[in-house]
């Protein structure tokens, strides 16, 4: 059975409006707009950026109501924080994988999912401590801030061996 990536997308929001039926909360049109974007995005948006992706579509919503529905995701379990110099992104890939963080421009973007080695959850658990999802952060510069400097500047080349 072939399962694509739309089908699995409006089964995780189906799943979510349920959550939220079940916990009391109204299931909107701007909400569900809002997890959409959220849920749909590999940028790692920020509220404001879900803010004017959804706004189109609903003129007369709040930034406010962007960052109800971002904290109700959060406590839901479906989306976690990314804090990055200042600004919040927001990820839906709770799986264990990395994020290539650009210290210039803080962008964060996903990669090698596959090469995140499993932590056997039994493991952690046994130090008294309950893990819902775990990434890797990798920080430098993306190639965008390389290309626009043309070399990367002594002070941001790597110290040490990284791979280490």
């Amino acid at each position: 059975m072939i399962i694509n990536k739309e089908s699995l997308l409006k089964e995780r929001i189906a799943q979510i409006a349920q959550q939220l039926r079940e916990r009391g909360y109204r299931v909107t049109p701007q909400r569900m707009a809002i997890v959409q974007a959220v849920l749909e995005s590999s940028e790692h948006p920020t509220a404001e950026e879900v803010y004017r992706k959804v706004s189109d579509s609903f003129p007369m919503l709040s930034l406010a109501t962007v960052y109800k529905t971002l904290e109700m995701l959060k406590t839901l379990g479906e989306i976690v924080e990314i804090p990055v110099k200042g600004q919040v992104h927001y990820e839906s890939n709770l799986r264990p994988h990395v994020h290539l963080i650009c210290e210039r421009c803080h962008k964060v973007m996903d990669w090698g999912e596959e090469i995140v080695p499993p932590i056997p959850k039994e493991t952690i658990e046994s130090s008294g401590f309950y893990p819902r999802y775990y990434l890797v952060e990798v920080h430098g510069l993306c190639s965008q801030c390389q290309s626009e400097s043309n070399s990367v500047p002594e002070a941001d080349k790597p110290r040490g061996n990284p791979g280490a």
